[in-house]
């Protein structure tokens, strides 16, 4: 099953077209899909989010808020593991329920 992903801009996003941040256009790169990714498929993914990333003028805050709030996924142009931590599987059912939720 998939839910669907929606990356909302953070408050310190100012909310115009001028602002459009380049990971609203392809979100699903910035998680891993619910099935088994294979290596070169999760590079692949990775490597397309993290050069998104790198084109976005709030790269920095993003990495930041993420660092601070233990997200998963890549934000600010790093994986967890780039920023130092790995979430629970607590944590990934939580995010997953709410995708369910939000989609609903």
């Amino acid at each position: 099953m998939s839910f669907p992903i929606k990356i909302a801009p953070p408050s310190y996003v100012p909310s115009t077209d001028e602002a459009r941040l380049p990971c609203t256009d392809a979100p699903d790169l910035f998680f891993p899909p619910d099935r088994q990714e294979r290596q070169k498929e999760q590079l692949e993914r990775v490597a397309a989010a993290k050069a998104l990333c790198f084109r976005c003028p709030v790269r920095t805050a993003c990495g930041d808020w993420a660092r601070e709030h233990r997200e998963w996924g890549i934000w600010g142009g790093r994986t967890e593991e780039e920023h130092g931590y790995r979430p629970t599987t607590a944590r990934l059912k939580t995010r997953r329920t709410d995708h369910t939720e939000a989609a609903a």
